[in-house]
């Protein structure tokens, strides 16, 4: 099973340039969007055998997670249990049978920090979701986390708890799930990587935020993940991950 993970940052301007293109070059079975900014009724997408969940945040213009698979889960849920982001279309949870599936659009802090402390209630209402599910099955959460735990993700940029996505709240926030149970599967592939991997066109892409977090005794599961580099449309570049079940 192929699945990949893209924030989109809006369908529907990704809709006019290359979303069907990239849609049938990466031929996935399971597609996971974020930042899809739709509210219902202004649009979609026609792929013949795909299911479609879409999770539409009230707030215009803002926010959303979409999940298009060819496979039909046996149930699927919207959000993390928590407000404002229930609000706001962060999370789409499948069960896919061996596994669940959790799409995350996890929230930013702002350039100034201001929203640091809503973010640290985010990740505590996310960890305690991941974990509940992970206690019945595996999980795979993946999507645009908004933050890099590592300090070559930095790429570059000034390293300090002042920097937006790196402070250490939010580093905390994601070894909180890896050290309840998970890996980062395309480090577990690629433990070398950088956050250039993710970037393109005059280096746009600047902090590898986009993630593939698998339960840990899923790890023989894993079969490789990988950055899609060259597909444009979005300031952020698709990641695939391939498993077997």
């Amino acid at each position: 099973m192929k699945i990949i993970t893209w924030n989109v940052n809006g369908f529907r301007s990704l809709m006019n340039r290359s979303f069907l293109d990239a849609f049938n070059a990466l031929d996935a079975d399971v597609y996971c969007l974020q930042e899809t900014k739709l509210q219902a009724g202004q649009g979609g997408v026609d792929v013949p055998g795909f299911q479609q969940y879409w999770n539409y945040a009230e707030r215009p213009g803002y926010s959303g997670t979409a999940v298009l698979t060819i496979r039909k889960p046996a149930g699927a849920y919207c959000g993390v249990g928590a407000e404002p982001f229930d609000s706001e279309g962060r999370v789409i949870t499948l069960d896919l049978d061996a596994f669940w599936l959790v799409n995350c659009y996890a929230p930013n802090t702002a350039p100034d920090l201001s929203r640091l402390e809503e973010r640290m209630r985010w990740d505590a209402a996310l960890l305690s979701l991941i974990q509940a599910l992970d206690a019945e099955k595996p999980v795979i959460l993946c999507g645009d986390m908004n933050a890099a735990y590592n300090a070559s993700d930095l790429d570059g940029k000034a390293q300090g708890m002042h920097v937006p996505g790196f402070t250490r709240e939010e580093r905390s926030g994601l070894a909180a799930i890896l050290h309840s149970g998970f890996i980062d599967a395309y480090r577990h592939f690629h433990p070398d990587s950088k956050a250039g991997d993710f970037a393109y066109r005059r280096g746009i892409r600047a902090m590898g935020m986009d993630y593939f977090l698998v339960s840990d005794r899923f790890a023989d599961n894993l079969v490789d993940c990988r950055v899609h580099n060259r597909v444009k449309g979005s300031d952020h570049c698709p990641l695939e991950l391939i498993i077997r079940e």
